[in-house]
């Protein structure tokens, strides 16, 4: 089973990489940026309570199982997952889940190639959109399960997020170029790769507090802002080098917030474009993944270390201040995987375990 969290690359290749290499950064001997606070392993009491009601196989009914990729918040005060399945095992699927743990609906996908769901978000016109990496398409659901497919000419879409125009915004990438892409909830497509730089590999997208949208480049350790009109600036000073930029989201500080999975780091971004980065707190063999600003002022995300090509381990929830304080959680399933992270309808912060197909909720 290939565990690709809404990325092009699989996760666990991905990190693998990062880390099982020879020359790969050690992020324990790293300078630290002025200010930063070290903080050891957690000791606040949170209660997290992982959820095992996702989609799953009878036994020997196929020939794999089911990991999901993505959650978000939809319209109705629920959370929709995006859960997938290995290349020619069956259906993916995209399920609801209440705010108890429970799946409450299940609604089945499978075209001529095979899904592969890389992230998930709601659109203006209360429906759920989903990028669909293995069929070269955005997929749109009705809370009822009814699927509109548009495609996208073989380019592999990744992020996608609500924009301020009442479209959605997405990311991609083919072998000739990278692209930030626009689609009206009519299914209009508008590509735009002026100012992206030649070889980069674009990963996350989402909502600025300056009504921009920006986003994240693996490829190429940059981060990229583009306007409502298509206009696009890149930012690369002040990120480490090889640290590959993965996932976006505002904080409620006004600025950015990004993962640097290979890296083992955490990335500030101003709207200037200024970088700060933080990494004690974090243990070194681990990478962080997906991050989402949470109900209590601070940034929280999803972590683990893979050993060899898919063993995963050291699986974490981690939170960061503000001010660059961290503090790592491991009270789930140490060989999970959690992904993406969201804040909840309840105002706790849900996650997807990719390699246990389990949801997971911290009780903030």
């Amino acid at each position: 089973m290939q565990v690709q969290a809404r990325f092009a690359l699989g996760l666990s290749a991905l990190l693998a990489s990062a880390w099982g290499c020879s020359g790969a950064a050690n992020v324990a001997s790293l300078p630290q940026p002025q200010g930063q606070s070290a903080t050891t392993a957690a000791r606040e009491r949170i209660k997290i309570r992982e959820f095992a009601d996702l989609p799953n196989c009878p036994s020997g009914s196929c020939l794999s199982f089911y990991f999901p990729t993505a959650i978000t918040v939809g319209p109705d005060g629920a959370l929709w997952v995006a859960d997938d399945i290995d290349q020619d095992a069956g259906a993916s699927a995209i399920a609801r889940v209440t705010t108890s743990g429970k799946r409450t609906a299940t609604f089945y996908y499978q075209n001529y190639a095979s899904p592969s769901f890389q992230d998930i978000a709601t659109g203006p016109d209360g429906a759920l959109w989903t990028t669909d990496w293995g069929d070269s398409q955005i997929l749109r659901m009705t809370t009822n399960g009814t699927f509109t497919e548009y495609p996208l000419n073989g380019a592999a879409p990744e992020g996608i997020v609500s924009g301020p125009d009442r479209a959605l915004w997405f990311v991609e990438n083919n072998v000739e170029n990278a692209s930030v892409g626009r689609i009206t909830t009519g299914g209009r497509i508008t590509l735009f790769t002026n100012g992206i730089s030649s070889g980069a590999a674009l990963q996350d997208i989402t909502l600025g507090p300056d009504g921009a949208l920006w986003f994240t480049e693996s490829t190429g350790d940059r981060i990229g802002r583009i306007t409502k009109r298509g206009t696009i600036t890149e930012y690369s000073s002040g990120i480490t080098p090889g640290s590959k930029p993965y996932s976006i989201a505002a904080g409620p500080d006004g600025a950015l917030w990004f993962t640097e999975t290979a890296a083992g780091r955490i990335g500030r971004i101003t709207t200037a474009g200024k970088v700060t980065e933080y990494s004690q707190g974090i243990t070194p063999t681990e990478g962080p993944v997906d991050l989402a600003a949470g109900s209590d002022g601070a940034m929280w995300f999803t972590e683990y270390e893979t050993v060899g090509s898919y063993h995963v381990s050291a699986s974490k929830i981690g939170r960061i201040t503000m001010n660059g304080n961290i503090t790592e959680y491991a009270k789930i399933d140490q060989s999970s995987a959690p992904t993406t992270i969201v804040q909840g309808p309840d105002k706790n912060m849900w996650f997807v375990e990719t390699n246990a197909n389990r949801t997971g909720r911290v009780a903030l």
